[in-house]
């Protein structure tokens, strides 16, 4: 629903209401629109983490795939993504010695 126009619409009718609140000098009006917005942020953030995880988690799949259907390339950087920085550079530095 997030990425969907009717939510863009939403989000378009928020921010009026957050203008007509700023040019009527209603107090309260103000401090229901900050609170609208406060809460549509909240509710946002998550929805958005989430699907950037999951379009992180795919392109590492893919990236292994491709990993293990390259004879030349090495099988321990499939999942590297899970080890320290530590470990991953001591793998960019392996490879750099390797010939």
């Amino acid at each position: 629903f997030t990425g969907r126009p009717a939510m863009f619409l939403i989000c378009i009718i928020i921010a009026g209401l957050v203008v007509v609140a700023l040019l009527s000098h209603d107090e309260l009006l103000i401090t229901r629109a900050h609170l609208a917005i406060s809460l549509l942020t909240l509710l946002l953030l998550p929805v958005l983490q989430a699907a950037q995880n999951r379009d992180g988690t795919a392109l590492q799949a893919k990236l292994d795939e491709l990993i293990k259907s390259n004879i030349d390339a090495r099988n321990t950087m499939i999942g590297v993504e899970s080890r320290s920085e530590k470990e991953i550079e001591q793998l960019r530095t392996d490879e750099e010695i390797r010939p």
